[in-house]
């Protein structure tokens, strides 16, 4: 038995009630494959990760990777390194803001090293679907100067006060309950940033992912759950699959806060297949079907399943 997956601080979900299990509980998908039609690998986030990872996706003829990385990697560059004509099928969940949340594997637990899983898809096919709820409104903001997940100015003036001269003060408990995401226009895809802090004094703002200058980005306005259900409930039920995991962010619990078990319920009921997942500080996955997966944030990802053989 090979035994994957995170020691999340938040809880882990299943297609079980109560959904979002307890910190001191788990939640566990079983697969009965062949060892022949997967791989598993533990890869140092370094700069030779790319030709690791791209080396692990050639070794089945049609590979799917479910890969664990660490937050302080910039999974966005490796995603944007991957030609979208090529290589659309790399699915996951991020993990650890500190060290003692990490990923595990047989009993090895790391909070500084990527757990990848190939899928020989000639026999088992994925596919995702990111969900989040936010619509992107109002102007957009040309990011003038950042550094990682820093946004020191928007255009050309210091980030804090052009956003807050134009929707107010960002109060903590507002940034505590992920009520800011902002939308990035990164290299032709629309995906959340979470605000993570703010500094006041430097007038910069650090969010869960990376944000490149040159880059826009733009406020958004939430929908209520009931229209996320009942897009859920249009947009699923089409989906023929055998089984999905879901990587959903911390920042959708602390936004929803119990409310989230309702859209997993939804989940559940429309696809009626197992269900496991946890909670991720970043999810890997596509806006549509067979699109290329990007680094998305605040977002409920499904990697969907399906046995061909």
């Amino acid at each position: 038995m090979e035994i994957i997956g995170i020691n999340g601080d938040k809880g882990n979900i299943s297609s079980n009630i109560p959904f979002i299990t307890k910190p001191y509980q788990i939640s566990c998908l079983f697969f009965d494959i062949d060892k022949n039609y997967f791989k598993i690998e533990i890869i140092d986030a370094d700069k030779n990760f790319k030709s690791k990872l791209f080396k692990g996706m050639n070794y089945f003829q049609n590979s799917a990777s479910i890969m664990f990385p660490p937050f302080r990697y910039d999974i966005n560059d490796f995603l944007d390194s991957i030609d979208e004509n090529e290589m659309n099928d790399i699915y996951g969940g991020v993990y650890g803001l500190t060290n003692d949340i990490g990923a595990f594997y047989n009993g090895i637990f790391c909070n500084d090293k990527i757990i990848t899983i190939f899928f020989n898809q000639e026999i088992i096919k994925f596919s995702s679907l990111a969900i989040h709820g936010f619509k992107p409104i109002g102007l957009k903001f040309k990011v003038t100067k950042a550094e990682k997940n820093v946004i020191y100015e928007l255009n050309d003036l210091p980030a804090l006060d052009v956003i807050e001269d134009y929707i107010g003060e960002i109060k903590q408990k507002n940034i505590d309950s992920f009520l800011h995401p902002f939308c990035v226009y990164h290299k032709g895809y629309e995906s959340l940033a979470s605000i993570k802090n703010i500094d006041r004094d430097k007038k910069y703002i650090t969010f869960y992912k990376y944000i490149y200058e040159g880059e826009n980005i733009r406020i958004t306005m939430p929908s209520n759950q009931n229209s996320i259900v009942n897009y859920l409930d249009e947009t699923l039920k089409n989906i023929d699959c055998d089984g999905l995991f879901m990587f959903s962010c911390v920042g959708r619990y602390a936004y929803y806060k119990e409310l989230i078990s309702f859209e997993i319920a939804k989940v559940s009921e429309v696809i009626d297949k197992p269900i496991a997942g946890f909670l991720t500080y970043g999810e890997i996955g596509s806006n549509n079907i067979n699109t290329k997966s990007i680094l998305q944030n605040q977002t409920m990802n499904l990697v969907f399943f399906k046995v061909l053989k």
